[in-house]
């Protein structure tokens, strides 16, 4: 036989809208607060200030490229998203100040996970991550930045620190960590180590011999057998042979 359901109890007037009150009360938790929402594209919202947008070529301050073309970008990156071509730098065109420079330089945003490790790679400081993030499209292959489209016509401007450091001043954790360890060391006392003596004192000390006496009656040390208590060799004794040898 089917299993047959008991009867539902027939809810009352009070009961049934405290249920309807518990489930709005998400909507009404936030009828009185402030929006969070902005009208996009008229309003942007500003992002944190280490966030990875859409990549930059910089430039020095003469004009020419920092990117000299060497691929490591391209080999550290892990969704392979960067194509990069290097040719040499001549007398006539010279386009960055070592022997090469990036020829051919193209990112594919279609694969780009915004990593950063391609920033981490670049040994010239060349490429850079900006705010920039809206890559929306409809075309796949306005997705592929090339060089020309990647590179700034004027070097960036960095951004001035906070603080003027002092060389070899300690900051941060590595500050916070040295601070408790002085503490703990003040607080424990600093322990004295005893004086390491020599071997005649310490043996002269304990009442032991020194190093090369021989105590008559006490069994001498490992090597140090004395010539005249070796056995003589036994001429009559099996020599190792091959056939007497077995294999390990």
């Amino acid at each position: 036989m089917p299993d047959e359901r008991p009867p539902e109890k027939d809810l009352g007037p009070l009961r049934a809208t405290a249920n309807v009150a518990k489930g709005l009360w998400v909507t009404l938790r936030h009828l009185w607060r402030r929006p969070i929402t902005i009208q996009y594209p008229e309003q942007r919202r500003e992002p944190f200030p280490r966030f990875k947008g859409r990549h930059v070529l910089d430039r020095h301050e003469d004009g020419l490229e920092k990117c000299i073309g060497c691929e490591l970008c391209a080999g550290a990156c892990p969704a392979d998203a960067i194509l990069v071509i290097g040719a040499e730098n001549t007398p006539e065109a010279r386009y960055s100040p070592g022997e090469r420079y990036a020829k051919v330089y193209e990112i594919n945003y279609l694969r780009c996970i915004f990593c950063g490790l391609c920033v981490e790679a670049c040994p010239t400081e060349a490429l850079v991550m900006s705010h920039a993030y809206d890559l929306s499209s409809d075309s796949r292959d306005s997705l592929i930045f090339t060089k020309d489209m990647l590179i700034v016509d004027a070097p960036l401007q960095k951004r001035p620190s906070k603080e003027d450091l002092a060389a070899g001043e300690e900051v941060g954790d590595f500050r916070i960590l040295k601070e408790g360890l002085a503490r703990a060391r003040a607080e424990l006392g600093k322990p004295q180590r005893p004086k390491p003596a020599s071997l005649e004192q310490s043996a002269s000390a304990e009442g032991s011999p020194k190093r090369g006496e021989v105590v008559e009656g006490a069994p001498a040390a490992r090597g140090t057998q004395a010539p005249g208590d070796v056995p003589p060799p036994d001429p009559t004794a099996p020599r190792p042979t091959d056939e007497n040898i077995s294999p390990r």
